[in-house]
């Protein structure tokens, strides 16, 4: 009765040679590596992702001077624009005041009436018919 557990043999033989092929690629893998980290290369050069050491880039510093006279300038005279646009009656007045110059007062006037600082109270009027202490 041997010959009935060949094919349970064989399936766990087959798994067994496949674990020790994908073990054996991983280990060829590693072997094939040329760093691990940035000290298994020289000062110049890191350790890429890819396992393999790589120099670093150069970078270039470019130096940009911007003149910034001209966009001052032109934001001064919006500016200014601006004050004069809001301000033109007020300007508009103060010529006109200079132009007309007031008459002298030659005799006693009396003040104008001025307007009691007190009104009555059609302000306080309310609006139920309670009566209050």
């Amino acid at each position: 009765m041997g010959w009935l557990y060949k094919k349970s043999e064989a399936a766990t033989t087959l798994l067994i040679i496949i674990v020790i092929l994908f073990f054996l690629g991983w280990l060829v893998n590693i072997g094939q590596r040329e760093c691990k980290s940035n000290r298994d290369c020289g000062s110049e050069s890191y350790c890429g992702s890819d396992f393999s050491c790589h120099s670093y880039p150069t970078i270039q510093k470019t130096v940009v001077q911007y003149s910034l006279f001209w966009p001052a300038v032109i934001i001064a005279i919006a500016i200014v624009a601006a004050t004069i646009i809001f301000r033109w009656d007020k300007i508009r007045r103060e010529k006109i005041v200079v132009e007309h110059k007031p008459e002298a007062k030659t005799s006693y006037q009396e003040p104008e009436a001025a307007e009691p600082y007190y009104k009555s109270d059609t302000y306080y009027k309310s609006t139920t018919n309670s009566k209050t202490p």
